[in-house]
């Protein structure tokens, strides 16, 4: 069975909880009712270390301009 994780995504004053395999998957999935440019996102590693990232938003693939 794949370990989903938990991440706390804080968002401004407000924080909230995402259920995610992966860090990429969670902030995807959070992204598209978020309210700032910039969230904080903190998660449990599977090896028990903790992680704090600041993540610019949206993430993703940005289209190619010109050709």
């Amino acid at each position: 069975m794949p370990k989903m994780r938990k991440f706390t995504i804080i968002d401004g004053g407000e924080s909230s909880e995402v259920e995610a395999l992966s860090f990429k998957r969670a902030v995807k999935s959070y992204q598209g009712n978020a309210k700032s440019k910039e969230i904080t996102v903190e998660w449990e590693a599977k090896k028990g270390e903790y992680y704090t990232k600041q993540q610019p938003l949206p993430l993703g693939r940005s289209k190619k301009i010109g050709r």
